[in-house]
């Protein structure tokens, strides 16, 4: 037994979920980064042009001044240092910040970190003033950037829970509305019985991911129906010819069970015996091939055999029936005629179509068997020159107990052809009937050649 699969709602919604949180935490990655860049640019902005402005005045040997006090986030505090590292001169509010690192004077803004949780980012830039040279250090305090970038790290990990929880129930909901089908495809086809087999679901009704779902449901129910139908059919009219050599045989043995040691039971008596209970196993064996055929078709041993070879086995077979009926049984076939198929299957089908053409052929009438080779196909045929069959009843040849209505009880039950036809489809082929009114009828098993 295959493991459970588990649940579609459940797979629906936990993939709902996660596609959900891939894409919120990408959204929440790239709006983090975005609001880093965006403040880490506008400080180096503001640190370049304070830089440039310290430059220019240094050059042109004006005075520095600060009187502000303090660090102010909106403008960097600077240091003026020479080549040795003294400080020349310095911004007010610098004076209580860290020594920090020098970085590379050409370079952009270095973020580094400071006691008790500070972060500063550092810009150094080259100064001179005559012959005078020496590094300007520009130092900007951006712990409350970083207290914000914190804050909103939070306010997104919240949003990203919430619209997780958000997305489970939403996910829930819209895979129940998106499976309501389902379970309308299972009420509709749990309500059918063999009472109703011929109950379809409306593929109309349904989305068209599940129309070919109802299709494949409508035509299983299709088969089942014919299935049943079949069966009734075959039951009922297994049961009609069964019941006449059934009663025969009762009526007999009840007579001779009446009349006790009297009246001894004769040959002639016994041979009608005989023959019914012959009618019956010939039946039963008819019916079992039908069904093992149907249901669980055997494997096929396919060969190439001579035609001529396969007709003249099945003629001699037939021969001394031939000679006391007065029927002329030949074989035409082309020279050197290869037929594919199961040789065991096609000897039954001719015996059947030999026997059925020489039990409707009058005396002195001739029967032909026969192989005929075409383009992508053999035709073997069995042809007589007997009354015929009426042309309304040709179509219905080949249905179990399906016999014109001139056939007499003692010439079979219908189920000859059913069998050929069988045999016919099993390898691939088809059973063909023509007939005309007084001249005979011609059965012909169409072979496909590869």
């Amino acid at each position: 037994m295959a493991p459970h699969s588990g649940s579609i709602l459940r797979k629906l919604q936990a993939g709902f979920v996660l596609a959900a949180m891939l894409l919120a935490g990408l959204m929440a990655l790239f709006m983090d980064r975005a609001l880093h860049r965006s403040l880490e640019a506008e400080d180096a902005q503001v640190m370049a042009g304070h830089a440039r402005s310290l430059q220019q005045q240094l050059a042109a040997g004006q005075p520095l001044q600060d009187g502000e006090v303090g660090p102010r986030p909106e403008k960097a505090s600077w240091r003026v240092l020479a080549l040795d590292g003294r400080i020349l001169a310095q911004s007010q509010d610098i004076v209580g910040l860290p020594a920090l690192p020098l970085t590379d004077p050409g370079g952009e803004a270095l973020e580094v970190a400071g006691a008790g949780g500070a972060v500063y980012s550092v810009l150094v830039r080259p100064w001179s003033r005559g012959a005078e040279r020496g590094l300007l250090q520009l130092v900007m305090d951006r712990t409350h950037e970083e207290a914000l970038i914190q804050g909103f790290r939070r306010t997104l990990l919240l949003a990203v829970v919430a619209a997780m929880v958000a997305a489970a129930l939403l996910a829930r909901a819209i895979a129940r509305w998106g499976l309501a089908p389902l379970g309308a495809i299972i009420r509709e086809t749990g309500a059918i019985s063999d009472q109703n087999l011929g109950h379809r679901l409306a593929s109309e009704h349904f989305p068209l991911e599940l129309q070919e779902l109802v299709a494949t449901l409508n035509a299983t129910l299709s088969r089942l129906q014919e299935a049943f139908e079949r069966l009734g059919n075959l039951g009922a009219e297994l049961a009609h010819e069964l019941r006449t050599p059934l009663q025969n045989l009762r009526s007999t043995l009840e007579n001779r069970a009446l009349q006790g040691a009297a009246a001894p039971m004769d040959a002639a008596e016994l041979g009608l015996l005989v023959e019914d209970c012959d009618r019956m196993a010939a039946l039963i064996e008819q019916i079992l091939f039908l069904a093992r055929s149907e249901h669980s078709p055997a494997e096929l041993s396919q060969t190439r055999m001579p035609a001529e070879e396969l007709l003249e086995e099945v003629r001699g077979f037939f021969e001394a029936a031939a000679e006391e009926a007065g029927v002329d049984l030949r074989v035409q076939a082309e020279p050197g005629l290869l037929v594919p198929g199961d040789r065991l299957l096609l000897t039954r089908a001719l015996h059947n179509l030999t026997a059925n053409a020489l039990r409707h052929t009058p005396r002195g009438g001739q029967v032909r068997l026969g192989a005929e080779g075409q383009p992508g196909a053999i035709w073997l045929f069995v042809a007589d020159d007997g009354a015929g069959i009426p042309e309304a009843w040709l179509s219905r040849l080949g249905t179990p107990f399906q016999r014109p209505p001139s056939a007499r009880p003692s010439e079979g039950h219908g189920l000859g052809l059913a069998i050929v036809k069988r045999i016919a489809t099993m390898l691939g082929g088809e059973m063909i009937i023509s007939s005309s009114l007084g001249q005979g009828t011609r059965v012909e098993i169409r072979l496909p050649v590869a």
